[in-house]
């Protein structure tokens, strides 16, 4: 079955989170860690990498954390994923172009594969983190109820 990296799990848990925070809001690294039981180090280089991307902004200081720099209706799936992963196909065989990347090979499963690459790449590319977060909190109370507007945070 195809499945998520630690990475990719701890990526959605904490960015799930952020977009459960109000607007600005900042959360810890520290405290993603220790609510989520993920280890603090990785943690850290997690979200350094989906900040080199500008899908979370850091702010120092004793008060400081991470908050999301976009309304998470504009965060698709598939940023989300090259930010934590890079380009990668969904199996070896295929090149970074999602291409049989071994020519007459005699492989009898290419076509489906590339179907399913296909797939999964339109899927996370129109999938948004918020969607993703409400389907998340769907069998929480209250998630009905979340807020249905995120405001751009000025600086």
């Amino acid at each position: 079955m195809f499945r998520f990296n630690k990475d990719m799990e701890y990526a959605l848990i904490s960015l799930v989170e952020l977009t459960r925070r109000d607007p600005g809001e900042l959360v810890s690294a520290r405290e993603l860690s220790e609510r989520y039981s993920i280890p603090f180090k990785l943690l850290a280089r997690i979200l350094r990498s989906l900040g080199a991307d500008g899908v979370v902004e850091s702010v120092k200081g004793p008060k400081g954390g991470y908050r999301l720099v976009s309304d998470p209706r504009e965060i698709h799936l598939g940023r989300i994923i090259r930010a934590v992963r890079g380009d990668e196909p969904i199996a070896d065989c295929l090149d970074a172009d999602g291409n049989c990347a071994q020519d007459d090979c005699g492989c009898t499963i290419k076509p489906i594969i590339r179907v399913f690459q296909d797939k999964w790449v339109a899927f996370v590319e129109n999938t948004t983190l918020d969607e993703f977060a409400r389907s998340e909190l769907a069998g929480e109370p209250g998630a009905a109820e979340r807020k249905e507007t995120w405001p751009a945070i000025r600086m």
